[in-house]
């Protein structure tokens, strides 16, 4: 486990990535949870509060995916299969670490 912990943080580029993932994930979490609140609201100012917070996520997240691409994180353009390939690849190089 600490190979992979120790890989996964290693280097600025790859950490910075990491953080930008699990902020994406947060804010998709975060996004979900407020628009069920907004949807559950019996007042017309709660939903006016949750709509405000919502919309605060929403681009927070638009600027961490624009961030994503472009520093070439994410690249929504590329074939389905060049995707998938890139992602197999790198998930081959996580299981593939040196032992200590």
């Amino acid at each position: 486990m600490g190979n992979l912990m120790s890989s996964l943080v290693n280097g600025d580029n790859l950490k910075d990535q990491t953080v930008a993932n699990d902020m994406i994930a947060g804010s998709k979490s975060a996004a979900t949870a407020y628009l069920s609140a907004i949807l559950e609201s019996s007042t017309p100012e709660l939903r006016s509060m949750y709509t405000d917070s919502l919309n605060q996520i929403l681009a927070g997240h638009a600027a961490l995916t624009d961030l994503a691409v472009n520093k070439d994180w994410y690249k929504p353009y590329d074939m389905p299969e060049q995707q998938l390939s890139e992602i197999f690849n790198q998930s081959q190089q996580l299981v593939e670490l040196p032992k200590e």
